[in-house]
């Protein structure tokens, strides 16, 4: 294996990473952040902290189940990866109608 094909499995396999890091933070940060325009809206200045906090676990929480199914889904799609793919001929080959020209190899066959 060549130092470029290393490295552009390395930058590839990081870019998925980075995508599983970055979704509990962005779950947090977004439930917090409704969390608290509701709880303003409908309790107000108070109500605001509150729905910040509960917005913040319930974030928690969803980004955990998130990065979860993530994860199961990179998995997967890595096993399957490793498996060696069957040979399927496309539609067109399967369907062409086959002439097969046997008189020709039994002449072939009685003039030997």
């Amino acid at each position: 294996m060549s130092s470029s094909d290393r490295q552009s499995s390395t930058w590839g396999g990081m870019g998925r990473w980075i995508a599983v890091a970055s979704e509990l933070p962005c779950a947090v940060i977004a439930l917090l952040m409704a969390g608290q325009i509701i709880g303003q809206s409908v309790w107000g200045p108070s109500g605001g902290t509150w729905g910040a906090i509960i917005g913040a676990f319930v974030g928690f929480a969803f980004g955990v189940y998130s990065v979860y199914l993530t994860i199961g889904y990179f998995d997967r799609v890595e096993q399957q990866a490793q498996q060696p793919r069957k040979y399927m001929p496309p539609m067109e080959e399967i369907l062409e109608d086959v002439i097969f020209d046997l008189e020709s190899t039994e002449t072939d066959a009685d003039e030997e």
